[in-house]
């Protein structure tokens, strides 16, 4: 089962935060699961394997911009998500917070405010997703796709990516339906058949991560399904669903990738007047 556990937390004093957190996100999840089970965190350090977690980078009004990133503000609250793709690891952070009520971020104590949880089975992932014509991505934080056989990533969201990308990580960590091989190549066909950008606005963004960097794409893209009675269409919506827990393309761990969806119904009822409709 899914899990997207969220804190809200209050610094004990100003502090610079580099200007892209995923990194930090990251390493407070490991830290608060080494805490609690050694054996859980060096598994979820395990290199070359995909991870059953997803980051969002920290949220925080900052006071001003300097050399290395930017002022928090310790009068507003900061926040972040930890995703869990298998809801077994999401009792570590519950069971940390349980007997703690706060962070260290490099030298400064973070007061926990407020905890929530948000979760949703795979079965019921599955049994919601409702066929539509189209649907909106919103690439909240920078994000790429791998390209086999080059040293260049892949930096536009085209749906065949995309999608197959998601239905590998659903089929690594689903508990309910998982998709077989032919099905998998049945799903990529369709995808290159019946979906397409409708409209997209987009810019890249460098994310720097201690002495590493990467460049992604962040804004939205609008997608049409031409086939709306395929069970493919429902099943994408359904992926679509999933990808704010599990982020999208690369370094989903690293709070790349973090993604939120709207419907064609949802972007009337918001009064956005999109050209493709």
């Amino acid at each position: 089962m899914p899990v997207e556990i969220g804190l809200e937390m209050f610094a004990d004093k100003a502090v610079v935060l580099p200007f892209f957190t995923g990194y930090v996100a990251r390493g407070l999840l490991l830290h608060v699961v080494r805490q609690v089970d050694p054996a859980a965190s060096g598994l979820l350090h395990e290199l070359n394997v995909s991870k059953p977690y997803s980051v969002t980078p920290l949220r925080f009004k900052s006071r001003s911009c300097v050399e290395n990133g930017y002022e928090l503000d310790p009068y507003f609250p900061c926040r972040v998500n930890f995703r869990f793709l298998k809801d077994e690891y999401s009792t570590f952070i519950l069971n940390y917070f349980q007997k703690q009520n706060s962070l260290m971020v490099f030298d400064t104590v973070f007061r926990i405010a407020s905890l929530s949880v948000n979760c949703k089975s795979y079965g019921d992932l599955e049994k919601e997703a409702q066929a539509v014509n189209r649907f909106r991505l919103v690439f909240k934080t920078p994000t790429y796709f791998a390209s086999l056989g080059s040293g260049y990533h892949w930096m536009f969201p085209d749906a065949v990516k995309v999608f197959t990308s998601l239905m590998r990580v659903w089929n690594l960590f689903s508990d309910g339906r998982r998709f077989g091989k032919d099905e998998y190549l049945a799903y990529k066909e369709w995808l290159m058949e019946n979906v397409g950008v409708c409209e997209y606005e987009l810019h890249t963004r460098l994310a720097v991560m201690r002495k590493k960097k990467a460049t992604g794409f962040v804004g939205w893209v609008t997608y049409e399904m031409k086939d709306k009675k395929s069970e493919w269409n429902k099943i994408t919506c359904m992926l679509t669903k999933y990808a704010e827990y599990s982020n999208v393309g690369g370094n989903r761990t690293g709070g790349f990738g973090t993604v939120g969806s709207r419907t064609q119904d949802e972007l009337l009822q918001l009064g956005e007047k999109k050209s493709c409709i």
